[in-house]
């Protein structure tokens, strides 16, 4: 009975440490990104997921930082963003639903791998499932906008 609580207790301590070395190695690899802006010459990348969700170019760093890096760093880059005046609250929402459904894609696959997971499957389907709940909202959003602002024109 010993030895199962040891061996127990050993494994898990080896889960901790790669854990560990997984989150301080994604931590530097942030620091790297932005420190060298990285990121800045990145968000073309994702210029297909914005103009699809009807977002400005201003929505593609904070889309791209949530969706790789994790929703602490997007939501920094997304308070930025908004605080300067670079995207309205509709955007925001936009970016925040799509974050909320897909999110650090680089870390969870990282992590639940070192776990022994295969998560691809589900990453893919987050993926996706976040590009289309997204792409219904955005039409949504912006219908609602346009018959907003046609109210307001005659008025």
């Amino acid at each position: 009975m010993a030895e199962v609580g040891w061996e127990i207790l050993k494994n898990s301590l080896i889960l901790v440490v790669e854990l560990g070395l997984i989150i301080t190695s994604i931590m530097i690899a942030v620091e790297f990104m932005q420190e060298y802006k990285v990121l800045h010459r990145l968000t073309a990348l994702a210029s297909p997921v914005t103009r699809l969700l009807k977002l400005p170019q201003a929505g593609n760093l904070p889309l791209l930082a949530g969706t790789f890096l994790g929703i602490s760093y997007g939501a920094a880059v997304i308070i930025d963003s908004g605080r300067s005046g670079y995207l309205d609250t509709d955007e925001i929402y936009l970016i925040n639903l799509f974050l909320v459904i897909c999110h650090s894609l680089v870390e969870d696959t990282i992590i639940w791998m070192a776990l022994g997971a295969y998560i691809i499957p589900v990453q893919i389907t987050r993926l996706i499932a976040a590009l289309a709940i997204c792409y219904i909202a955005s039409r949504l959003v912006y219908r609602h906008k346009t018959k907003e602002q046609i109210s307001l024109d005659k008025h």
